[in-house]
């Protein structure tokens, strides 16, 4: 290969012209990354040690304060079963209280009371 010389308003440029292939075939990701870092001030190096594992630790704080918040909020929804309300064959309304509802009184007035019963079964 013979170098051809290129003249600019800046000056002359050396350069070889390579026959056939493609100029990406000899470039190397990491070899260019790594010379890249070397070339680097002793603060920036630092800088890309920290950066990194700076965001990896945010991220999963991050991550972990959401789940607790969700959880937080999933279990103030939750809540007590009170009662539940069934209808029978006979077109009866039928309400049945349950857990800690059972210690306490009633929590709903029955407007119209069944044959002779208090309208809650227990």
């Amino acid at each position: 290969m013979t170098p051809t010389m290129w003249e600019t308003s800046g000056g002359r440029f050396l350069c070889q012209k390579k026959t056939g292939g493609t100029h990406m075939e000899d470039y190397n990701f990491w070899k260019d990354l790594l010379d890249t870092y070397q070339s680097l001030s002793d603060a920036m190096k630092a800088l890309w040690l920290i950066v990194p594992a700076a965001f990896v630790l945010g991220l999963v704080a991050l991550i972990l304060r959401t789940r607790v918040a969700l959880r937080e909020i999933e279990a103030a929804e939750r809540g007590d079963l009170v009662c539940t309300i069934c209808r029978d064959a006979n077109d009866q309304l039928r309400v049945t209280r349950h857990g800690a509802a059972l210690e306490r009184e009633a929590a709903l007035a029955l407007l119209e009371q069944a044959d002779g019963g208090d309208g809650a079964s227990r």
